[in-house]
């Protein structure tokens, strides 16, 4: 036979190299003890086999694959040396030479008989086996092939490799195979019988799991089914659906009923349900004979201030009352820069009203869908941000703030504005489509109020629908009140201190709004009355800081650092080739200062200080109307100084090898609009003529080419502005003199009010 072995050892490996190389025998023979590693000659057995080395490989880990031919059996005589490798003196073990006898092929025929027995019974072995087993025909080769491919113990096969005789060979095969075959037999026979009695088993299980779960679906699911769908049902009958919603609902419980319990529109069915009976269908809440003079009572209570804004309000709920309705077919839109009380404006109306308030952000949403809600046929769908409000409110008639109406966007997803038209127009909302209901729902009874910082944010279409109301900024004696009567209390609260547990001296209170604040609203004044009411209640704990603390304005710094603003921003002295103007902001007014300077150049006119289109505009239309005066009106020159930058020694004019350099400080911060159109015109003019303008006078008003002064808007947060940094005159648009009467009276005291309508009527103003 032709077989591989490998080997590790190193003497192993010396005798098969030496065997190969010289093409001589070697001796195959097993151990005694095969736990011996390193045996001697008495470990090994004397019986073996002779074998040609054929072919011989080294493999990676030192070890040697070979293939060897066995050649016949032998016996080792002796041991003719032990080192490096054995080598040993043999006789061979022929065998009983003679012819085949009948008894030995009939014990042949058996063998190869058993051996295919044991080889069909057997799954590990190939057959192969038995066609070439078959085929030998030489009694002494047969029972060599048939031990070699027996699963037998090395005990059994080197008992068989000692035998000489090969009929004794046979019958030692024989009795093996039959007793291999017959634990296979039975070995297969129990196996047959477990493997019957598993599947039989398992089949049971299964017939009994699969009847169990059809009794379920016979028996408790159609219950909990039907329990669903007449739940449905009730609440069809209970909610005050109109016809058509009515039925388009029965429609979609009918589906369910029909629909498989398995399937995937099931879900969606019972999320569309479950939305609709989650809407409110003509619930109201408080009363509608409510008393305008208790709603007034309540915004006096919970807002200081803001006269006209109550005014407005009460007006609006007034003609509502009249008409018979929660609220006449108009929306009021609050106006004003962060801080005023815009939303809170609206939370207080809710609460007079005594309906629930919802609130609705609108800032950075620019998908329609956000207002209508998207289609049932989209994966997620749910219904837009107002019925989601409708839901939450609970009832038909619920005050709806749609906040930051300004912050809007579109994009390839739609626009939002758009979609909220629907939602505003009284003639449209009494059957708003939500794409995800596909049904009609009154939105006419639902006070909707808007907030915004900046209306020119808001699109015209939808401003169309609103009915704007402006929360200017608030004056210093109103945020001194606010803060005593509303801010401080809940602060206190809000803190874990008493209401007396800190009290502060009317000096602090107005060094705080005066010079630790510069705002329209009152949330940066909130926030450092809550540092100083942190820093209390740590001293308080750590240091039994003893109750109450009065606050004075000598011990500000202690609490809240360095004051970020002086007393006098202004400069006191004339200023040279600089104005003063006032600017509106979404934040309040601003008192900015335009400097412009001249240096050699090509005639240019140079902006700086992130100045806006409409800014550079207006810039350039002042420059355009000064330097028309100077070439047509001869008066006009003898505005200018001796020595004026704009002309030579010879009294010519030298502004063409010149530049005229404009900035607005703080250059990081976006500026943009017309009204600062006479300050420009007055910084130009301070800085080509030499004159200097006079300090705390401001000027507000846009300029056209021919120096008209035209209106400008946002008086009162630019005239609040004027006041907190200093200003004491300022030059307005005729067209504005309406406007001044509309200012508080501490406002219009503290300032002088100059009005022009030509730039040449605020020369007198402006200049020293």
């Amino acid at each position: 036979m032709v077989a591989p072995i490998f080997v590790g050892r190193e003497k192993s490996i010396r005798a098969l190299e030496q065997a190969f190389a010289d093409k001589s025998p070697i001796i195959l023979s097993i151990q005694k003890e095969p736990a011996v590693e390193n045996p001697s000659v008495d470990d090994i057995v004397r019986v073996g086999t002779m074998a040609t080395v054929v072919q011989l490989y080294r493999l990676p880990d030192g070890s040697i694959k070979a293939l060897v031919e066995g050649q016949q059996r032998v016996r080792i005589d002796s041991f003719a040396s032990t080192s490096p490798h054995f080598q040993v003196l043999f006789s061979p073990l022929a065998g009983k030479a003679g012819k085949l006898s009948e008894r030995v092929d009939a014990l042949a025929r058996v063998v190869v008989r058993e051996f295919i027995r044991y080889v069909e019974g057997n799954p590990g072995m190939s057959e192969e086996m038995a066609h070439v087993v078959g085929a030998v025909t030489d009694a002494s080769e047969l029972a060599d092939a048939v031990a070699a491919h027996l699963q037998l113990p090395f005990k059994k096969k080197q008992d068989l490799l000692e035998t000489d005789d090969a009929e004794k060979r046979l019958l030692v095969l024989l009795q093996i195979l039959v007793e291999e075959n017959a634990v296979l037999e039975l070995e297969h026979n129990l196996n047959q019988k477990v493997q019957d009695k598993i599947e039989n088993t398992q089949r049971q299980i299964f017939l009994h799991e699969k009847l169990k779960a059809i009794r379920e679906e016979l028996e408790n699911a159609p219950e909990a089914e039907d329990e669903n769908i007449r739940e449905y049902l009730r609440l069809l009958d209970k909610k005050q659906l109109g016809t058509a919603a009515a039925e388009a609902v029965r429609k979609e419980i009918n589906k369910l009923k029909s629909a498989s319990p398995m399937s995937a529109e099931v879900s969606v069915i019972r999320n569309y349900l479950d939305n609709i009976f989650a809407l409110p269908w003509g619930e109201l809440a408080g009363d509608s004979n409510y008393e305008l003079a208790a709603v007034a009572r309540h915004l006096e209570k919970t807002h200081h201030g803001l006269r006209s804004v109550k005014e407005r309000v009460l007006e609006f709920l007034a003609v509502g009352k009249l008409l018979g309705k929660d609220q006449p077919n108009t929306t009021l839109c609050f106006v004003g820069p962060p801080g005023v009380g815009k939303s809170s404006v609206a939370q207080a109306i809710a609460t007079a009203l005594g309906r629930p308030f919802v609130r609705i952000s609108l800032g950075g949403v620019r998908d329609e869908a956000e207002i209508r809600g998207h289609r049932r046929t989209y994966v997620g769908a749910m219904p837009g941000r107002i019925i989601d409000a409708i839901s939450k409110a609970k009832v038909d008639n619920a005050v709806v703030l749609l906040d930051e109406v300004d912050k809007m966007d579109s994009d390839f997803r739609g626009n939002p504005a758009a979609a909220l038209m629907e939602v505003l127009d009284p003639l449209q909302n009494k059957e708003f489509r939500d794409n995800y209901l596909e049904l009609d729902y009154d939105l006419s009874r639902i006070l909707f109020l808007a907030t915004a910082n900046d209306d020119d944010g808001i699109p015209p279409t939808l401003y169309d629908r609103l009915e704007v109301i402006r929360l200017a900024g608030y004056t210093f004696e109103e945020k001194e009140q606010i803060a005593r009567r509303h801010l401080i209390p809940k602060i206190a609260v809000e803190s874990g201190l008493k209401k007396s547990g800190v009290v502060f001296l009317p000096a602090a209170l107005k060094a705080i709004i005066r010079f630790y604040t510069r705002e329209s609203g009152v949330r940066e004044l909130e926030r450092r009355l809550r540092k100083i009411y942190r820093k209390v209640a740590r001293r308080h704990l750590e240091d039994n800081l003893h109750l109450p603390v009065r606050v004075s304005a000598k011990a500000l710094e202690d609490y809240l650092g360095p004051a970020p603003f002086s007393k006098e921003r202004l400069e006191r002295g004339p200023l040279h080739g600089a104005s003063l103007g006032l600017a509106y902001t979404a934040e309040g007014g601003e008192v900015l200062t335009i400097e412009t300077s001249v240096c050699a150049g090509k005639g240019e006119l140079v902006l700086t200080g992130q100045l806006g289109d409409v800014m550079q505009e207006s810039a350039s239309t002042a420059w355009g109307y000064l330097l028309s005066k100077v070439e047509n009106d001869a008066g006009f020159r003898n505005f200018f100084n001796k020595h004026a930058p704009a002309f030579d020694e010879e009294g010519k004019w030298a502004m063409i090898n010149k530049d005229l350099r404009l900035h607005v400080p703080e250059g990081a911060i976006p500026k943009d609009g017309p009204s600062a159109g006479i300050a420009l015109a007055a910084s130009m003019l301070s800085a080509i003529s030499g004159r200097a303008t006079r300090p705390a006078v401001a000027a507000t008003g846009e300029i056209t080419l021919r120096g008209k002064i035209l209106r400008v808007g946002g008086l009162r947060e630019k005239c609040l502005a004027a006041v907190r940094t200093g200003v004491r005159t300022v030059v307005l648009p005729v067209a504005n003199e309406p406007d001044v009467k509309e200012l508080p009276a501490n406002v219009r005291k503290a300032l002088k009010f100059v009005y022009v309508d030509d730039f040449g009527q605020a020369l007198k103003t402006l200049f020293a």
